[in-house]
């Protein structure tokens, strides 16, 4: 068992407090002011690994009003003191007395001494299960068998553009964008084990999770063999991983072929072992590469291109949008401005391989504004977010928590599997046993839980006798968690973040055809705000991001989607305010798309009139054989077809969508076909052999009704 120490278990407020402080250096401070925890965490590690006097006297005022001000710290402090008779310092039950008497206090050894303990035992924690990572592995590729690895034609897809990009353009850096549930890390493993390390290059792959670096770790390890199918002589594969839970940095080596570390056992004092262990051929590889701009991230890519200046770099992401251009251009200058392949959100649910969404929001009709007081109301201000005061206030009104539950009772049946984002740990627990009285197998994870890995497990596997059936947490599951089959994701929290977001409704995206499941209902529950509204007000999320392409643009149809977050902007646009009844809700669902041959548009329901009304309206130039000049035309502009066609249709098509069809229109001189959801299902692979073996009056051969079927859907196939 070993003791090791985190920030993810301090608040958002504590930390954002320390990164965004003045007398944080610049270059430390984060990018952007962002609710992200886990973009912030490794800003913070990089300012203090492990917390100590030096960092105590540095930030006591932020200490003090960002983690004191949480009770419990506060009155574990003042115990401490009185228990040793220091000063005036007394337990009174009033915490704003007794913070207020802290602060009036110099800063001596002994209350020194009190705010660093009590930091780090707020930080603390035990990993009790050993990893079979811990101490590096050694495979012996001559006695091991080469299995088959499928891909999917995108995965395939995303390996070939890798390997031009890498091995026969050899160029230096880039990013790989794949959605939520489309299968980043099986993809990359493969192509590092089969064109990378079987050229003798080392792999450095970087994560900022225990989570992420086990799974990663299982993946190479079990995919290893592949580097035989392009390497026969090598017979020996050495992998290490490090941090915490694992190995220690110094236990690196030239020889180990593949590292895999948490960003935080890399830096500080561990750099230096760096330029030893590298070979001639490296490969840095980021794991959720949106974080890369962190310093603690930069210095290790730095430090091994000190040493190996042509070491190539490769990040993997769902999101490489931030919440500004700004950042978004930072975070794409570290990777040379290439998007090496990317695949649309859209194009992954029309082919099936992501589940379709079933949007639906839910009213409270609970004021939060009732509740503000002044100070949170300064503090949204500054920050932008919602301080952990009122989370907490939100979090334990009693109606809310019970629209939540009666919403999943109502439709137990419907939901299933179900995950739901609590606001906080108050939240977690307060839901989770609520659930638990009314006879819902539910549990609860958050940071300060040691049987949060047990709990996953339980959830994940539906066929052990202890298994859930609703798991609630804060957001430790929005990356990395590989559970296919969730059915509903309950958002309860509201956020100004894109990437959170889309990583929270990502969670529930794995399609039929990965083990996931054909639909999935996403269920947004929106509290009133009438002075505040900057996280709940769709029209900012959907003008807040990257992306959307102006009139006067040119679209270059060759490169595809590379800000799949559009797709949960679509969603966000079809949220209605409707009447006072909590039952007020309206349900959006994509029903088909129109395919480009280049990639596909996903429509909605509430778009169909207005994609008529647009094809009618290009069919009539058709006829008249003046498509191309209609287009081009100064009144004709994506603008005046949203609005001219679109208006009253609720969910608009994105403008990026729009300049597609128009330049298929141009080239074609005809309008897209469309495809519904249900004619794609008609050719279901497993569905038709399903249906064949098991009709028991088939007259004629197998070949013969396959050929039926195909003659009968050849457009769509």
């Amino acid at each position: 068992m070993t003791k090791s120490f985190s920030w993810e278990k301090f608040s958002i407020d504590f930390i954002k407090s320390i990164v965004f402080s003045g007398k944080t250096a610049e270059d430390k401070r984060a990018p952007i002011m962002i609710d992200d925890k886990d973009f912030l965490i490794p800003f913070i590690d990089d300012i203090c690994t492990y917390p100590n006097a030096s960092f105590v006297r540095k930030y006591r005022r932020e200490i003090e009003d960002y983690f004191l001000d949480e009770s419990n710290s506060l009155i574990s402090i003042v115990k401490k003191l009185e228990n040793v008779n220091y000063s005036d310092v007394k337990f009174t039950g009033n915490n704003k007395e007794m913070l207020d008497k802290l602060k009036s206090k110099r800063l001596t050894q002994t209350i020194l001494d009190a705010y660093i303990s009590e930091i780090r035992l707020q930080g603390s924690y035990y990993d009790d299960e050993e990893s079979i990572f811990k101490m590096p592995k050694i495979i012996n590729l001559k006695e091991s068998k080469v299995d088959d690895v499928p891909l999917y034609s995108y995965q395939k897809n995303a390996v070939q553009a890798l390997k031009n990009y890498f091995i026969s353009d050899d160029k230096k850096s880039g990013i790989l964008v794949m959605p939520t549930g489309s299968g980043k890390t099986r993809t990359s493993v493969y192509f590092l084990l089969k064109e990378m390390i079987s050229r003798g290059y080392q792999v450095v792959w970087i994560a900022h999770r225990h989570m992420l670096i086990e799974q990663t770790a299982q993946n190479f390890y079990k995919f290893s063999p592949l580097i035989k199918t392009e390497n026969e002589d090598k017979n020996i594969f050495r992998m290490i991983c490090i941090s915490g839970k694992h190995a220690r940095a110094k236990a690196m080596t030239k020889e180990d072929d593949l590292i895999i570390s948490s960003v935080q056992s890399l830096n500080k004092n561990n750099l230096v072992y760096i330029p030893n262990i590298l070979r001639e051929k490296v490969m840095i590889i980021v794991d959720e590469a949106h974080h890369t701009s962190a310093p603690s991230y930069r210095k290790i890519i730095n430090k091994i291109r000190e040493k190996v200046p042509a070491a190539k770099l490769l990040g993997l992401t769902a999101t490489p949008c931030r919440l500004t251009d700004e950042a978004t251009r930072g975070l794409m200058k570290i990777f040379d401005n290439q998007v090496i392949y990317s695949i649309s959100m859209s194009k992954l649910i029309a082919d099936g391989v992501l589940a379709k969404p079933n949007y639906i929001n839910i009213e409270t009709n609970i004021d939060i504004d009732t509740i503000i007081d002044i100070d949170e109301r300064a503090y949204i201000k500054k920050w932008g977010e919602m301080p952990a005061s009122l989370l907490t206030k939100v979090a334990k009104t009693n109606k809310r928590n019970e629209i939540i539950i009666d919403e999943y009772m109502k439709n137990r049946k419907k939901y299933g599997k179900t995950i739901i984002f609590a606001l906080n740990a108050i939240h977690c627990i307060a839901l989770s046993d609520e659930l638990n009285k009314r006879g819902i197998k539910c549990e609860y994870i958050y940071c300060l839980n040691k049987d949060n890995e047990e709990i996953i497990e339980r959830f994940k596997n539906s066929e052990r006798k202890d298994s859930i059936d609703v798991l609630v947490n804060i957001n430790m599951l929005t990356e990395g968690s590989d559970i296919p089959d969730i059915q509903t994701v309950f958002l309860t929290r509201p956020t100004s973040s894109d990437t959170l977001l889309m990583q929270m409704v990502g969670r529930g995206m794995r399609g039929k055809s990965q083990g996931g499941t054909e639909t999935v209902n996403i269920i947004d529950f929106c509290d009133k705000w009438n002075s505040i509204t900057r996280w709940l007000n769709p029209k900012f999320l959907l003008d807040s991001g990257t992306g959307m392409i102006e009139d006067d643009m040119e679209y270059d149809y060759t490169k595809c989607e590379t800000i799949p977050v559009a797709m949960v902007r679509d969603l966000i646009k079809g949220i209605k305010y409707i009447g006072a009844s909590i039952e007020s809700r309206n349900v959006v669902l994509p029903i088909g798309w129109y395919d480009l041959k280049y990639t596909k548009i996903l429509v909605f329901q509430n778009q169909v009139e207005g994609y008529k009304k647009l094809k009618k309206s290009i069919d009539l130039q058709v006829k008249n054989r003046v498509v191309k000049s209609y287009i081009t035309s100064k009144n004709f502009t994506v603008n005046h077809a949203l609005y001219s066609f679109f208006s009253n249709f609720g969910i608009m098509p994105n403008k990026q969508d729009l300049n597609m069809i128009f330049n298929y229109i141009y080239e074609e001189e005809d309008f897209p076909q469309f495809f519904e959801f249900e004619q794609r299902d008609k050719i279901d692979p497993y569905k038709i052999a399903k249906e064949i073996i098991n009709d028991p009056v088939l007259n004629y051969s197998k070949d013969e009704k396959i050929d039926e079927i195909y003659n009968q859907n050849k457009s769509i196939i």
